[in-house]
């Protein structure tokens, strides 16, 4: 198989793995009993491990108002709690609950399941996957931005600004 051909069939298999990703998200999202935008929420959550609701607002790019909805929701649900800051008594931030890793566990596996996977690789094969993860996701975040700025320019864009909800 030439080197393109190889980078082609790559490219293809983000893109299916891309497929599956947001069906087992949708998945996951269903056993949890919440929107795929809240599951989006108790993602980047735990993956901060602890967040104001200003910062989850922009990694979800949404509003703040419409994030406080998000968190009472996932409250509510045994999901997520807020929590003062320990460095800063004026600061609220979120965090998820161990009801969340729980769950997880029962949709995801074990994070061992991943580095079993991978034990096969050398770690200069390793250092290649971070790289290129990396460089994935710094093109991802451009292209992003360059379409939601597209989005901005749409015709009837006005007209359909303030009708997002969470």
């Amino acid at each position: 198989m030439s080197r393109e051909s190889t980078l082609f069939r790559i490219l293809d298999l983000i893109r299916r793995n891309q497929v599956l990703t947001q069906m087992l998200d949708e998945a996951s999202a269903r056993f949890l009993g919440v929107n795929t935008t809240d599951g989006r929420a108790i993602d980047l959550i735990d993956q901060a491990g602890r967040i104001t609701a200003g910062d989850l607002a922009r990694e979800l790019r949404l509003s703040t108002g419409a994030v406080t909805t998000i968190v009472d929701r996932l409250e509510k649900a045994g999901y997520a709690k807020r929590v003062p800051d320990p460095h800063d008594r004026r600061r609220v931030l979120i965090e998820v609950t161990p009801k969340v890793h729980r769950l997880s566990a029962e949709i995801y596996g074990a994070a061992e399941d991943i580095v079993d996977m991978a034990a096969e690789y050398t770690d200069k094969e390793v250092d290649v996957l971070l790289r290129f993860q990396e460089q994935t996701r710094t093109w991802l975040e451009e292209h992003l931005a360059h379409a939601e700025e597209l989005n901005t320019r749409k015709p009837g864009k006005r007209r359909l600004q303030g009708r997002g909800r969470a």
